[in-house]
């Protein structure tokens, strides 16, 4: 605590109701233990890992500019590729012996970035923390939940915030202010469904295949079901996505199909995740897939989409698995629902004034 006033160093809680002998009860859960060594950047990893289209490299050099200015939002259409135009950025602060780290909301995410990092990275440690994978903390670069921010109070001189709009980051103000409190430095947040308008904001509307997003197919009807299962049923052998609102229905329709399923509840999500990969198929699933992962050439189905738990930025993060990679020659996205509801419409919308900014650049 410091000040009169009592604030929390590390949630920046100020309500004095919140606290009891010193302690703040606001996030008294988050165990008191921080890591602040351990970094051991290699200067001979400073080799740029990929090559990046035109447009791409515009973004990369416009963001590395920009945070000498202050913090950055970078808006990028799915797929754009928002890792690929920070990867310049880390190296140069790496190169500069300061501290980077890279949050994100959701558990399954930090390990899908974490491999594709150190798959860019081989010569530098890119350490992942989150459930599960706390006994490695330090290394070059971290790649963390938003939850693990309490170990590295006041540690990163930059700061990537993937999907700041997702669950359960968004909303949640002590995950916010460990956000803060855990930065010293420049933030950088990325998202497809976000706006933050005290920021610099750079735009990245076409993904690096040079396609447009692919735009819903949305089916109303009674009997949607029959529908769905028919069209699923077509493109059985492909890789195909089934998003269901609820976790019992993606159980029911699991056993009715004699399919794999995936939840938050499921413990062995990485092996559900590579068994798809590996064989194809379908997957049905939650929202817990709507963000963070790469498919190619994916068919992605969406069940009851006018249910209130698919709100517009989750449909358009759930579109935005389709025609993925710098080569994609087949997918589609259908939503199925048994009215048009306001999230399904503005869903559509958004792509399409997507699609239009995308259509400006490849003309320029």
């Amino acid at each position: 605590m410091r000040g009169d006033n009592m604030e929390c160093h590390r949630c920046l809680e100020t309500d004095t109701t919140m606290f009891y002998r010193g302690h703040c009860r606001r996030c008294i859960a988050l165990p008191f233990q921080e890591t602040r060594s351990g970094f051991v950047y290699k200067q001979d990893a400073a080799a740029f890992p990929v090559t990046l289209t035109p447009h791409q490299q515009h973004v990369s050099d416009a963001l590395c500019k920009a945070v000498i200015y202050g913090s950055v939002f970078v808006d990028a259409v799915c797929g754009a590729g928002k890792t690929e135009v920070c990867l310049e950025l880390i190296l140069d602060y790496l190169a500069k012996g300061l501290k980077v780290g890279w949050t994100v909301p959701r558990r399954e995410v930090v390990l899908e970035l974490q491999a594709r990092l150190q798959n860019y990275f081989p010569a530098i440690k890119v350490v992942p923390v989150c459930q599960g994978f706390t006994t490695d903390l330090a290394g070059d670069l971290i790649v963390c939940t938003t939850h693990q921010l309490y170990r590295y109070y006041d540690t990163f001189d930059l700061l990537i915030v993937d999907e700041p709009d997702a669950f359960p980051y968004v909303g949640n103000v002590v995950l916010e202010n460990l956000v803060k409190t855990a930065c010293r430095g420049i933030h950088v947040f990325l998202s497809a469904t976000y706006s933050m308008d005290d920021v610099q904001t750079i735009q990245l509307p076409l993904r690096p295949s040079n396609t447009l997003l692919p735009v819903p197919n949305v089916m109303c009807a009674h009997l949607i079901g029959w529908r769905l299962w028919w069209d699923v049923w077509k493109v059985r052998k492909e890789c195909v996505l089934v998003f269901v609102p609820t976790q019992a229905l993606a159980r029911k329709i699991s056993q009715l199909w004699r399919v794999p399923y995936m939840t938050s509840e499921c413990e062995e999500k990485q092996s559900i995740l590579k068994a798809f990969r590996d064989k194809k198929g379908i997957l049905v699933t939650t929202t817990v897939l709507e963000r963070g992962v790469t498919f190619l050439d994916c068919f992605v189905f969406v069940y009851r989409a006018d249910h209130r738990v698919f709100t517009e930025a989750s449909l358009v993060q759930i579109a935005g698995r389709a025609m993925r990679g710098m080569h994609p020659t087949k997918g589609t996205v259908n939503f199925y629902c048994q009215e048009k509801t306001d999230a399904i419409t503005k869903c559509c919308e958004r792509i399409k004034k997507a699609n239009y900014d995308a259509q400006v650049v490849l003309n320029l």
